[in-house]
């Protein structure tokens, strides 16, 4: 259908849902009844955003998931001050709701469980709105503050934004805490954190990353690999990578190569794609040059990158390699400590693992030895 706006449902957004439903309600119904109030609001709330953006010429889609929603446009950019209505427009439809649900709850309804849930529906969405509006990213309230800042400052509008959003964050999960909400309290620390390491990798900013060029180019190749369509995302990203030569567009680019290159195994690839660029790489990126690392025997780089995967993913994989690295290059201590920490996991075979010749220059020490006992 041509006006047809796709909806995507994660299941995690019933999860989250039913989550929230059961902490606020303790019952089954209250549970069902919330998860209702929430998919509603949500979904109305995206249909805001999405309705307006095709009102402007874009192709929108709407994916629940879990904690929210996203509505993603696609199609040609627009003007800033449509973005900020597109952008607006979601929290207005829930603030309609509120005042729909007010409006209702003042005819002499009886039924004392229906005013109930229609009392909850009209706390949730201007709750939500309240919420949602604060200048915070990701929420909506962020996206308002980094279109007007844009609109002033231009490139640096998205690290001003992220500032102040590290700052609310903060201040906003400090009260949420002490009033005894720990899940609000959380989502705003989560909030906090995801400021910070967008500022750690803003820091690798550059020139190439303010081309409207290479930004279409990069969604472009994004959609090819939500769609699998790696073998046209290959030589497209090799083209972006060689274009821009520094900067974030450029480490997404590569980081999506190499990742690419090991899933089908080729490890030298995504190595010398990762290795170059390792201080500017996100975490799940530095454990991908972990595992290429180990298997293309660079040990001193496993070394030094085996505590920031160990916490990314803490997996037996993992500290089996941290342990076969340190053996390597005999730090019979460190090499320990990480099969200990391998043995801690459970029905994990040391015997077999150790076979490995990586383990050979220090099989016959009595540390090493012990772990067998």
């Amino acid at each position: 259908m041509k006006n047809f706006i796709p909806v995507k449902i994660q299941p995690g957004f019933f999860i989250t849902a039913a989550i929230i439903g059961f902490i606020n309600s303790f019952s089954l119904i209250g549970t069902l009844i919330w998860v209702g109030i929430i998919f509603i609001s949500v979904l109305v709330h995206e249909y805001g955003h999405a309705l307006t953006a095709k009102l402007f010429g874009q192709k929108p889609r709407i994916e629940l998931i879990a904690f929210g929603g996203l509505t993603i446009p696609e199609g040609p950019k627009i003007k800033l001050w449509k973005e900020f209505l597109v952008v607006l427009m979601g929290p207005m439809f829930g603030f309609l709701l509120f005042a729909i649900a007010s409006i209702i709850l003042q005819f002499p309804i009886t039924n004392t469980f229906i005013r109930a849930v229609l009392g909850t529906f009209r706390f949730v969405n201007l709750f939500w709105t309240f919420i949602n509006l604060l200048p915070i990213l990701p929420l909506d309230g962020g996206q308002l503050v980094r279109v007007i800042f844009e609109s002033f400052l231009g490139s640096k509008a998205w690290k001003a934004t992220l500032y102040l959003s590290l700052v609310f964050s903060i201040l906003f999960a400090i009260p949420f805490f002490l009033l005894g909400l720990f899940l609000i309290g959380a989502i705003f620390l989560i909030f906090a954190f995801q400021s910070v390491e967008t500022l750690r990798r803003m820091q690798n900013y550059s020139e190439s990353d303010q081309s409207d060029d290479n930004r279409e180019k990069l969604k472009e190749i994004e959609q090819l690999l939500v769609m699998n369509r790696y073998q046209e995302a290959i030589p497209k990203l090799d083209l972006l990578i060689q274009k821009t030569q520094s900067g974030l567009i450029h480490t997404l680019a590569s980081e999506y190569l190499a990742k690419i290159y090991f899933d089908r195994g080729e490890n030298q690839h995504a190595y010398d794609i990762l290795a170059p660029i390792e201080k500017n790489l996100s975490k799940e990126a530095k454990c991908i040059l972990y595992l290429v690392a180990y298997e293309v025997r660079d040990y001193d780089k496993v070394i030094s990158l085996s505590g920031v995967c160990f916490q990314e993913k803490r997996t037996v994989d993992v500290a089996i390699r941290a342990a076969a690295s340190h053996a390597v290059v005999h730090n019979i201590h460190k090499s320990i400590e990480w099969l200990k920490t391998a043995k801690s996991f459970g029905n994990v075979d040391l015997q077999t693992i150790t076979k490995d010749t990586a383990f050979d220059s220090i099989r016959n020490e009595e540390a090493f030895q012990s772990l067998f006992k």
